[in-house]
């Protein structure tokens, strides 16, 4: 497929660039993501490198990941994608720009692409502890599912405990009960 570009009232959804590089690379060498994420750490500009020149092109032709630069004003605030094997959504944050409410309408902007192209329900998850991102699944509708082992290897090629959520075609994107406490 060739990359598709959303937009909201505040975003841009499109492709990472050559220029998006260096911000990656600083991005995700939050000591946070060690923590939290399944990107390599420490995070080299080789990994941003590889990310934008090499994976998010053969992800988007194979369809087998949809990978978006999630842009303010042109700005890259962070990254989100689609994998279409797990059917689930992924994202991340520059630590400069969370708090804003970036995360649950580039979500809902992806939902709704991925709604618009398929029936399948999609899946979220994330480790212990991430109450960011949790709190974007539950602010976007994610029905939580429980704790079971990860869909997506970790960094270290196994498949830790991960809270669980999915949303439907069908449900509202209103919160739903059921969500821990972060």
């Amino acid at each position: 497929m060739k990359p598709v570009t959303l937009r909201t009232a505040r975003l841009v959804l499109d492709q990472p660039t050559l220029a998006d590089i260096d911000t990656v690379t600083e991005y995700c060498q939050d000591p946070l993501f060690e923590k939290v994420l399944t990107t390599p750490f420490p995070y080299r500009r080789e990994h941003a490198e590889d990310f934008i020149i090499e994976r998010v092109p053969i992800w988007w032709a194979t369809d087998s990941e949809y990978t978006w630069a999630i842009r303010v004003g042109g700005a890259l605030v962070g990254v989100i994608g689609y994998r279409t094997g797990n059917k689930d959504v992924g994202y991340w944050l520059g630590a400069p720009h969370r708090g804003n409410g970036f995360m649950p309408e580039a979500l809902n902007a992806v939902l709704d692409w991925v709604f618009g192209t398929t029936d399948d329900d999609v899946h979220w998850e994330c480790v212990p502890g991430n109450a960011a991102s949790m709190g974007v699944a539950r602010k976007t509708g994610f029905a939580y599912r429980g704790v079971a082992p990860s869909i997506v290897v970790d960094r270290d090629g196994g498949h830790g405990p991960m809270h669980h959520a999915s949303i439907s075609k069908s449900d509202s994107r209103e919160p739903k009960p059921g969500w821990p406490e972060a």
